[in-house]
């Protein structure tokens, strides 16, 4: 039986809009003890009076909190928005925010007569209220807090090297690939004939941990021959070379199996920041820049038309808790891969001509 591949229970998947429904959930809640505590006993002006004074409360407290931030972005004026306050402080307070505070400032200012409710229905109106801004997108964080918790967390990393491991190698060696791999199959008696060799296999180590030779992870996997070069001109480099190689795999049996690999060199980025204590880039940290590395580079890839079936990206835990790493654990993970590819590749075969 083919080895299923999953990623699911390892790379995290895009958030959904979960939040979203648990903050409904809270304000039916919230109305509903309303209701218990006899708020229909009340008159309408007292209950629009009461839900205007705890939004506006919210949002000037969300105001106030973005002015704080409006200050720390005055010093960075002419490097970040050229010398525009006006842009800083949309960056900071969000103009949103501030038509809704002084809308719900006039609303309670005409009602400002009405008597206030009981204690305990202020309470679950203030949770109310701020679930109901919640919902609505007024307590968002602001441009400026998100490129603060960008630049402080290292939150870019992933995207960023995903972006130029493409740009600068994959955009090039992966539509090339067929080419270059006939032409090592005319001086190799044939030897990636099989369409689940055909691809450029790019292995992910959740660890960033990467050798500068496949045998040194594994000793089933050994260096085999040099596909035929690709020779560009390259950011001022006349005829620069990529390379990519051909391995053999042997298994449990000792049979061999050939295809090419190589690891995604900017995980080796990753590895080296954890290492460096001024990068302020925790082992933690490292994991999930590498599971988000993996995410952004599929999507790119999978978006990018000249890349299409000329790829395999195989993601792995090398280190798992609680054990050692098995015993030639990367030939099994990449034998697994090409059983799989060869699996699809036949299913869809067998699909196109019961078509025709």
């Amino acid at each position: 039986m083919t080895p299923v591949i999953r990623n699911d229970s390892i790379i995290p998947q895009p958030r959904g809009n979960r939040a979203a429904k648990a903050a409904c959930f809270f304000i039916l809640v919230c109305t509903f003890l309303l209701y218990l505590l006899g708020i229909v006993h009340f008159t309408r002006s007292q209950i629009a009076y009461a839900i205007g004074v705890h939004c506006a409360i919210a949002q000037s407290w969300h105001f106030m909190v973005g002015l704080c931030e409006f200050f720390e972005e005055l010093a960075h004026i002419h490097t970040r928005y050229n010398g525009e306050y006006l842009k800083a402080f949309q960056a900071s307070v969000g103009s949103r925010n501030i038509f809704f505070m002084i809308f719900t400032a006039i609303f309670c200012f005409i009602l400002h007569k009405e008597e206030p409710l009981p204690v305990m229905m202020n309470v679950v109106l203030l949770f109310l209220c701020n679930f109901l801004c919640r919902c609505f997108g007024l307590q968002d964080p602001t441009p400026a807090t998100i490129s603060e918790i960008s630049e402080t967390k290292k939150l870019n990393v992933a995207q960023g090297l995903a972006w130029s491991y493409y740009v600068g190698y994959l955009k090039f060696v992966l539509p090339a690939l067929n080419r270059l791999v006939k032409r090592f199959n005319e001086e190799n008696n044939n030897l990636l004939r099989f369409p689940e060799t055909l691809k450029l296999y790019l292995l992910m180590p959740l660890s960033c941990k990467i050798y500068n030779d496949l045998h040194e992870e594994d000793e089933s996997i050994t260096f085999f021959k040099e596909i035929p070069p690709l020779q560009l001109d390259r950011a001022g480099i006349k005829a620069r070379v990529f390379k990519n190689n051909v391995y053999r795999l042997l298994d449990d049996e000792h049979r061999p199996y050939y295809c090419i690999a190589e690891y995604a060199t900017p995980l080796a980025s990753l590895y080296d920041m954890s290492n460096i204590a001024s990068a302020g880039f925790s082992k933690q940290d490292r994991m999930e820049q590498a599971k988000l590395f993996y995410r952004t580079l599929k999507d790119i890839l999978e978006s990018a038309l000249e890349c299409h079936n000329t790829f395999r990206l195989v993601i792995y835990d090398d280190c798992p808790k609680g054990e050692d790493v098995p015993e030639h654990l990367l030939s099994h993970i990449i034998l697994k891969h090409l059983k799989q590819q060869y699996s699809e590749e036949y299913d869809l075969e067998f699909r196109t001509l019961r078509s025709e």
